[in-house]
């Protein structure tokens, strides 16, 4: 039996659930004061002071202060208990808080508590939203769809800013156009917001101009992720659309064409998915043969040219090493910039090699003179390619990777490429379950383990880049063992198995955003992350009161 509570009661937890919803994509701080406002309500919502105001209205001032205290007290009391007993009996909501318990096992065999109880502070709300938001009253349906509109709006505020970033250039890596959480977080908001507004176009009586709306926002979020360079946020995208495309096509359409139709465009989507990297990276590795007897031997200023093809690399099918006056473009850049370089072993030297190149300039005076101003500060803040800044999207991101995997080809170097440096984490990752496979390495002890492997091992990867799993079903393997990981997969899973309303669209949708998302991140390591998962993940089940649009599993 529910605690019963008012319109106003319903008012104020409908607040809480809005801010924790506009505090996710925006601010770490925000997200911890909405959840001590929610914890709040959670414990006062259903007193009704005005029936114990009346009931000492007549005693002296002291004694009906005295009494209030009390009787407040005995009605948080009866709060907790009656909505404990609620939880206790919700066996989705159990079982989503054992994700949190699962740490508190963890504790049993570790030996860094210092480190475990960080963790779990971190992990608290995966233990407030399920224990709250199911145990207060369901919303209808505009409340819902009030909470998931100021979601998305909190999102679009987020690209907004994004945007005047990008279009000012006033950022060195993409990553710095995300400007209040991490840009990886970001995206998973970014895509959920699309599915959602998906949702909304396809199942709301929303007026024509909403409807455009909604259009125009699915654009945009598809634009922001590409300037995101988000590959998690496109792998995602793309086996969602296939997976929905599957399902509905094939359980609700009866005619035979209409399938085959879908077989063959998954195929070709499929098919392009696959040739257009592998055609960037084929252009990308063989640039245009060259005559060396056509090059010019000589710079303007009368210096000859060096042409090494041997030292230098192919980057955006270009040899790097062509037209090369070492002296001539050096003295020329140290007149235009205040970051000197001396010779090709000094702090900048390759990057302003390698912007020449990508702005198909030589390496002379003449090229470093044709550099705008805003490529002399790019050069100096080690940007070492125009396209970095100009032209970020999913081939700049591709050529980075292949710049990243020459490096790391050649002497096993990850550092500078996060690409590079997960799979030495996950070497890390492998290695760290083979001595501890069934029951991990304990809560707290996580951080040693990683750090003792890397030590041993001699790892090339720098102190700051010695980072964990940087996959959430590694990490929690790393923690709990074999053991763990089964149970977080049960747990995580079990509400759409429990209960046939869960298999809706909605929350099929965020668990498999989620889930996707946990390949490569370990989404539930950082506040906002597990925050996103935590919040959503409750929402979802709980607070719906109205009929869902049912997929049966």
């Amino acid at each position: 039996m529910k605690v019963e509570y008012g319109k106003t009661g319903t008012y104020f937890y409908l607040v809480g659930l809005i801010l924790v919803a506009i505090f996710i994509p925006t601010s770490k701080f925000g997200l911890s004061v909405s959840q001590f406002y929610l914890l709040a309500l959670w414990l006062l919502v259903g007193l009704d002071m005005r029936a114990v105001n009346n009931m000492f209205q007549e005693k002296p001032f002291f004694s009906r202060i005295t009494s209030r205290i009390i009787l407040s007290f005995k009605g948080i009391w009866n709060n907790i208990k009656t909505r404990s007993n609620d939880f206790i009996h919700n066996r989705v909501a159990v079982v989503m808080v054992s994700m949190y318990l699962l740490h508190f096992v963890g504790l049993i065999y570790t030996s860094d508590f210092q480190y475990a109880f960080k963790d779990i502070r971190i992990k608290l709300p995966l233990l407030v939203f399920p224990l709250i938001i199911s145990t207060m009253k369901p919303l209808n349906r505009k409340q819902f769809d009030t909470v998931l509109w100021f979601f998305i709006s909190s999102v679009f505020f987020v690209t907004i800013l994004a945007a005047i970033k990008f279009f000012r250039r006033d950022f060195i890596d993409v990553r710095e156009l995300s400007v209040f959480v991490s840009h990886i977080r970001v995206s998973l908001c970014i895509v959920f917001s699309i599915f959602t507004l998906g949702y909304f176009l396809v199942k709301r009586n929303y007026k024509v101009t909403v409807k455009a709306l909604i259009v125009f926002l699915i654009l945009w979020f598809l634009w922001q992720i590409k300037i995101l360079e988000s590959f998690v946020g496109v792998m995602i995208i793309a086996a969602l659309c296939v997976l929905l495309s599957i399902y509905f096509v094939m359980s609700k359409c009866r005619y035979r064409y209409v399938k085959i139709c879908l077989v063959v465009a998954i195929v070709v989507v499929a098919t392009a998915v696959i040739y257009i990297p592998c055609r960037i990276i084929y252009a990308y590795n063989h640039p245009p043969k060259v005559d060396v007897t056509q090059l010019d031997t000589h710079t303007k200023l009368g210096n000859p040219y060096d042409f090494d093809t041997i030292h230098y690399s192919v980057e955006d099918a270009r040899y790097v090493g062509l037209y090369l006056a070492k002296n001539e473009m050096l003295e020329a850049w140290n007149k235009r910039s205040v970051k000197k370089i001396n010779s090709e072993y000094d702090d900048g030297y390759h990057a302003l090699v390698r912007y020449l190149t990508s702005k198909d300039l030589r390496k002379d005076a003449e090229g470093v003179t044709s550099l705008t101003d805003d490529d002399v500060r790019n050069i100096e803040n080690g940007v070492a390619n125009y396209n970095y800044i100009e032209n970020p999207g999913f081939k700049t991101r591709i050529m980075k990777v292949m710049v990243a995997y020459g490096n790391y080809k050649k002497d096993g170097n990850a550092n500078g490429s996060s690409v590079f440096q997960r799979i030495e984490f996950i070497k890390a990752s492998l290695n760290i379950i083979k001595e501890n496979i069934l029951f991990g390495v304990g809560t707290g002890d996580i951080a040693d383990a990683f750090a003792n492997y890397y030590e041993e091992t001699n790892s090339k990867l720098l102190p700051e880049n010695r980072f964990r799993s940087h996959n959430q079903y590694l990490a929690i393997t790393v923690a709990f063992g074999i053991v763990g990981l089964l149970w977080f997969l049960f747990s995580m899973f079990y509400p759409i198995f429990a209960d046939k309303k869960n298999r809706n669209y909605l929350y099929l949708i965020f668990i498999l955003i989620m889930a996707l998302s946990m390949l490569t991140e370990d989404t539930l390591e950082t506040q906002i992350g597990v925050t996103l998962f935590a919040f959503f993940n409750s929402f979802l089940v709980f607070t719906k009161n109205f009929d869902s649009d049912s997929l049966s599993c």
